[in-house]
């Protein structure tokens, strides 16, 4: 009986570590964008945004965001998974595959502040939530995807 105890203890120590864990995780910052190294079609469009837009591709998870300026300037951002893993950012285009798309040689800090824009854009959808946990893979974000799930908001 003592034995089962201790152990009963020992699990409820680890699982507050394990949670306490997950939840700095989830909300420590991320480091700053470095804005020298952003791609300069996504810095020229700036707050506030009318719309951001994400598209989900049926290749295996290709996301592709298209943002609009206060002043009606568009930008669309394609972050193949099939190249990557989402690590290449191509400028132009919603999908690489798709005419006008260019490869950003530094892709990075532009990834990094497109996931910092579709973090602080205050009208995200479900599919943005889910395209933000593809992207950025916090335990808040599939939280929060799951918590849509569960309310049903991934209808056709």
């Amino acid at each position: 009986m003592k034995k089962l105890r201790m152990v009963m203890k020992l699990l409820a120590v680890l699982a507050i570590v394990v949670l306490t864990t997950l939840g700095i995780w989830s909300y420590w910052p991320a480091t700053p964008c470095d804005l020298s190294r952003v791609c300069p079609q996504l810095l020229s469009l700036r707050k506030p945004y009318q719309s951001i837009k994400t598209v989900y591709f049926a290749d295996g998870g290709s996301i592709g965001i298209e943002i609009v300026a206060h002043t009606g300037r568009r930008g669309q951002f394609a972050l193949p998974v099939h190249l990557d893993g989402y690590n290449r950012v191509f400028v132009g285009a919603l999908h690489d595959r798709r005419e006008g798309a260019i490869e950003i040689a530094d892709p990075g800090p532009t990834k990094q502040m497109l996931i910092e824009i579709l973090r602080d854009y205050p009208n995200r959808n479900a599919h943005d939530d889910a395209c933000l946990m593809y992207l950025r893979r916090r335990p808040i974000d599939i939280v929060r995807v799951l918590t849509h799930k569960l309310r049903g908001d991934y209808q056709p």
